[in-house]
């Protein structure tokens, strides 16, 4: 293991904000957004304050020679609304967000690259959020803000938190 991928596994490059990537789709790539302006910054880039009508829980393999998922996996939430897919999750190397109008570029790929095999949805429920009432969500907890901690606060705590406050009724946890 790299001393790159040992500092991502264990959050010392952690980025406190959000990797948005408005158009998951493109070869655009995403911008990153600092802490002190997200809220704000974040709604301006979401736009159209659309209403989410499904929220699931995907999971995929941390490692490619995985044969299974069922320990070691990475948790991810995947929310539908009218007019696109977003995808939300936190790793090592911060929370991003994707946004595309087709499922399998927010689903089948992590900042323009795919990922490993990928299970789910695992859970779903339907939404209690527009897109700006969930931004405020996670502005409002310290999910975005808290350093990722391989053990103790990484993708599936994430997953189980966006999961449990969003959905309208049912919960998940990892």
């Amino acid at each position: 293991m790299g001393a790159c991928e040992s500092k991502r596994k264990t959050g010392k490059n952690y980025f406190r904000g959000v990797y948005f990537d408005a158009e998951a789709d493109s070869i655009k790539g995403g911008e990153l957004i600092a802490d002190y302006e997200l809220q704000k910054r974040l709604k301006e880039l979401i736009g159209i304050n659309e209403n989410i009508l499904k929220v699931s829980v995907y999971t995929s393999k941390l490692y490619g020679w995985q044969i299974t998922s069922w320990i070691l996996y990475h948790a991810f939430v995947v929310l539908e609304t009218d007019n696109w897919w977003w995808s939300i999750e936190k790793n090592g190397e911060g929370v991003t967000i994707q946004r595309s109008k087709r499922h399998t570029s927010v689903c089948e790929k992590y900042r323009m690259k795919s990922r490993n095999t990928v299970s789910g949805p695992i859970a779903e429920d339907t939404c209690r959020y527009n897109l700006h009432q969930f931004v405020d969500m996670l502005y409002g907890s310290d999910a975005v803000y808290s350093a990722y901690h391989l053990l103790e606060n990484n993708c599936q705590n994430f997953a189980s938190l966006v999961f449990n406050a969003a959905g309208s009724t049912d919960v998940w946890y990892p």
